[in-house]
């Protein structure tokens, strides 16, 4: 894929909805859970392709009555090309319709700068979070990628999240987003009373979007 092209997936694929861990941050499968009344939550990764292509994110999301809503930017570079920006909102909801099942959709649009029309797209996705034991959890999403030129994309995916000891998280991933077909395993560490520490890879099974490695950072912004 040529450089400006890959860039242009990178950065499009990292301003798709983004989650507050379980299966969240940077992960590719989105958690039907949004935060408690009153708190904020930021967010940072920055990922790396083989290629040499990186891509910088810096969000916030807070709780607004019934719902999640969420702010953020990304900006890529390398390659020897010009970097680009973009900008993303979301607003999510979600709700425990049984004894560890909850419901949700979240929805997401995006901008980037320097092009005309600077909007790209929205991606709307319905979420689903099972919670069978107290160390595991499971995530299904399905929904679409409605880009502003051209025909839309369908967006899926599962995940399940394991718990082996407090402050640990182990998650494994496989979804399709940016017309691209992905496997990701990744590792969340609680090393602080109010931040994490994340890092995963998510590996490229089909599609234009290369493998790439993430390392992530969120912090509590509510009371704690």
């Amino acid at each position: 894929m040529p450089i400006p092209l890959l860039r242009a997936a990178l950065l499009a694929a990292a301003l798709a909805p983004a989650a507050a861990f379980a299966a969240g941050g940077h992960h590719g499968v989105d958690d039907a859970a949004i935060l408690k009344r009153g708190d904020c939550e930021g967010e940072s990764w920055f990922t790396r392709a083989r290629s040499g292509e990186g891509l910088l994110h810096a969000g916030v999301q807070c709780r607004v009555g019934p719902v999640e809503l969420g702010a953020a930017a990304e900006h890529a570079r390398g390659g020897g090309e010009p970097s680009q920006t973009g900008w993303g909102l979301e607003i999510k909801w979600a709700h425990e319709v049984a004894d560890g099942l909850s419901l949700g959709a979240s929805v997401a649009p995006g901008w980037q700068a320097r092009v005309r029309p600077r909007y790209q797209g929205t991606t709307v996705l319905g979420l689903a979070t099972w919670t069978p034991a107290d160390a595991w959890a499971f995530h299904a999403n399905a929904g679409r990628e409605f880009g502003h030129h051209g025909p839309g994309a369908a967006r899926y995916g599962v995940a399940a999240e394991w718990t082996p000891k407090p402050g640990w998280s182990l998650v494994a991933e496989r979804y399709r987003e940016e017309r691209t077909h992905f496997a990701r395993a990744g590792m969340r560490w609680e090393a602080g009373r109010n931040w994490t520490i994340d890092v995963s890879r998510a590996q490229r099974l089909a599609g234009p979007v290369p493998s790439n490695w993430t390392l992530g950072l969120t912090i509590a912004l509510g009371d704690p």
